[in-house]
């Protein structure tokens, strides 16, 4: 019709009679004959699959200087022979064919091919024509390039509605580790991660890298293995098992959702075995573990991502609000995505406020599945798949927050290897720098879980005593040449002791006690002052309201962040309260650290000579033991202290200078004989 409009009507006739001639002539020659024409397109039957390939040769040679040019498609049958031509599918099939090609293209049916062994032909791969059941490979005579061929696209993978945010480096990485020769890529991570759409795009890139296609297969609505290759089969069309459909095929398969048919995994690694050009892209929350994987770990979105992707699903500006929303949702491409659709009714502000509810507050949309409606189903989905003991494992490890090491996995949550490496293995734990640790979205529902337990204040109080007793062994040693390595070693647990302190608090006086004196010291090396202030206040709270408590290492640690936060009439009513305690139990020891710390009190508020007694009489403690009396000779241990010339001494304050130092070198050889540091103002 184009060339009708663009010659007119008698000069296209007489460019039609020429192109009919130069054709007739060239198929008569081979044997060809005419079965049937239809304006500018004919049907010609061949005794030869040679014969046809030949004239149409001929045809496109004769045709080349042409204004008009045949697109031929040859295919050997057996169609069913009719008075007036013939009929069948082949007919139809060669059709097909032809009207995948373009001007001046030669096209070959797989059946056509075989029996013209030595044309020069170009593998054009498989490919799904119209009204025809599964994919057929064509091949095209000589090497000329021609646009691609107009057929359905030779792909199944589904056309996501939203666009795609990001993930160039993750995508890029998919690919080259496929394109490297990786022909079981598993993409793993915990759900709402994103596994399924980076998958869905890197194989929308590869299309054009495998003649037989890329095509995706979903598997989350099986529960028996035995139906993965089934599934994998009807997919394809195929009526034969998979191995024998694929065979020698290029191809791609996009296994969507493996984690609950995972024992499938030894089939479709054998499937691999046997078809030597297929590759799998699979997506599971855990790994196949077959010989051959490779794995990819999706990470969550980079935070610019994060918010690229919010502001784009919900026509916002970026903001504080949303790098701080995004941030609480692990930056989750799930969880981005349903806090965005929220933003209709409520602000970033107003979300972020809500955030104690994600597991229900998110939804998707009516067309979201069901398992990605909320981020509980979600999760859910992952652990409803894992067994009791690993269930049991997963909600004790929700205890721990900022994660932890092995050795606390093992005593808290009665974990073992093989649990924890399960668990990693299906992105439900993550292990790095030595630590196991959550997601906070998944640790989130884990809590839930173990709330739901008896279990929960075994698992708390467990919990509460490994770090205790790791806060014991740690508190010593802050004081000595290991002090560093000690630090180092607390930091990453600080959280978890916050967890322990709370729980103590509530639950188990004894332990608050104990937890309390043992990581005041930590905390205050860490500048955190009024935090272990608090909780020494409410220990000492319960110590005395529990006369089988201790209560001198609390008042003791009490009374030296009181000094340093500058609260000293409450330093003083400590330490005050701790010598009396000393006196009752004839602690010599305890007796003289008190005495330090109500002269460093005293010094600090400028009560010079208060302080030189307390130095003195905390001297003559350390050396003879209490006087005994309750009334220690504090002036007359300090005279003879100053008469052995070594006793505390007054220097002059300068002008805005801290208040006075009293007998620095003497106090300080005071303070490291009763094992203290040395309290400067700083």
């Amino acid at each position: 019709m184009k060339l009708l409009h663009e010659f007119g009507a008698e000069a296209y006739a007489d460019e039609l009679a020429e192109h009919r001639h130069i054709v007739r002539e060239a198929c008569a020659s081979e044997g060809g004959v005419e079965v049937d024409t239809q304006g500018d397109a004919f049907f010609f039957a061949f005794p030869t699959a040679w014969g046809a390939i030949v004239a149409a040769q001929a045809i496109t040679d004769a045709l080349a200087d042409s204004r008009i040019h045949l697109r031929i498609g040859v295919h050997t049958g057996t169609p069913f022979a009719t008075g007036e031509g013939y009929v069948g599918a082949d007919v139809h099939f060669a059709a097909r064919v032809a009207a995948s090609g373009h001007g001046g293209q030669v096209l070959l049916s797989k059946s056509a091919r075989e029996l013209v062994q030595g044309a020069s032909v170009i593998d054009l791969g498989e490919h799904r024509l119209k009204d025809i059941d599964g994919a057929v490979a064509i091949y095209q005579l000589g090497e000329e390039s021609f646009p691609p061929l107009k057929t359905i696209s030779n792909t199944n993978l589904p056309r996501p509605a939203s666009s795609f945010v990001g993930r160039e480096r993750e995508l890029a990485q998919v690919r080259a580790k496929v394109e490297d020769g990786a022909r079981l890529v598993t993409l793993t991570g915990p759900g709402g991660s994103g596994k399924t759409r980076l998958a869905l795009e890197a194989g929308a890139e590869l299309v054009s890298s495998y003649k037989a296609g890329v095509f995706w297969v979903g598997l989350a609505a099986l529960r028996e293995p035995s139906l993965v290759t089934e599934t994998i089969a009807t997919t394809l069309g195929t009526r034969d098992g998979p191995a024998e459909h694929i065979g020698e095929r290029e191809m791609l398969l996009l296994l969507d959702n493996l984690e609950q048919v995972i024992q499938a995994a030894p089939d479709l690694a054998a499937l691999v075995a046997a078809c030597p050009n297929l590759t799998l892209l699979v997506t599971s929350r855990e790994l196949l573990r077959v010989q051959g994987e490779v794995e990819y770990p999706v990470p969550p979105l980079a935070s610019p991502e994060a918010i690229a992707l919010f502001c784009q699903r919900s026509g916002l500006d970026s903001s504080e609000e949303i790098a701080e929303l995004c941030g609480s949702l692990d930056n989750l491409p799930l969880a981005v995505e349903l806090a965005a659709a929220r933003s209709r009714v409520l602000s970033p502000a107003q979300i972020l406020e809500r955030l104690s509810q994600r597991l229900d507050f998110f939804r998707g949309g009516r067309d979201a599945e069901a398992r990605q409606q909320t981020l509980r189903a979600t999760i859910a989905w992952s652990y409803d798949l894992l067994s009791q003991d690993e269930q049991h494992v997963f909600r004790s490890l929700s205890v721990f927050a900022g994660g932890c090491k092995l050795a606390a996995t093992e005593e808290v949550a009665g974990a073992d290897l093989d649990t924890l490496q399960s668990l990693v293995e299906k992105s439900l734990l993550r292990f790095s720098n030595e630590r196991y640790w959550m997601l906070e979205t998944i640790r989130e529902y884990a809590a839930e879980r173990l709330q739901t337990e008896r279990e929960a204040s075994e698992i708390f109080e467990r919990h509460t005593r490994f770090y205790t007793e790791l806060s014991k062994s740690a508190h010593g040693e802050l004081r000595g040449p290991s002090q560093e390595e000690w630090l180092q070693r607390l930091d990453p647990e600080l959280e978890n002791l916050r967890t322990a302190s709370r729980w103590a608090q509530e639950h188990d006086n004894a332990l608050e006690v104990e937890l309390a004196g043992a990581t005041w010291f930590f905390l205050s090396q860490r500048g955190l002052f009024h935090e272990a202030l608090s909780y020494l206040r409410h220990a000492i709270e319960t110590a005395e309201n529990a006369p089988s408590l201790d209560l001198s290492e609390l008042l003791y640690g009490a009374a030296y962040i009181a000094l340093r936060t500058g609260e000293y009439a409450a330093a003083e009513r400590w330490s005050e309260q701790r010598l009396e305690l000393g006196r009752a139990r004839g602690d010599a020891p305890v007796i003289a650290r008190s005495l330090v710390g109500l002269a460093v009190g005293a010094e600090w508020q400028v009560d010079l000579e208060r302080a030189q007694t307390l130095f003195g009489a905390a001297a003559e403690v350390r050396r003879h033991g209490d006087p005994g009396d309750g009334s220690v000779g504090y002036r007359e241990a300090c005279d003879r202290e100053r008469r052995r010339g070594d006793g505390p001494g007054l220097l002059p304050a300068g002008a805005g200078a801290p208040p006075p130092a009293v007998g620095r070198a003497w106090r300080g050889r005071v303070a490291d004989e009763l094992g203290l540091a040395c309290l400067t103002r700083r």
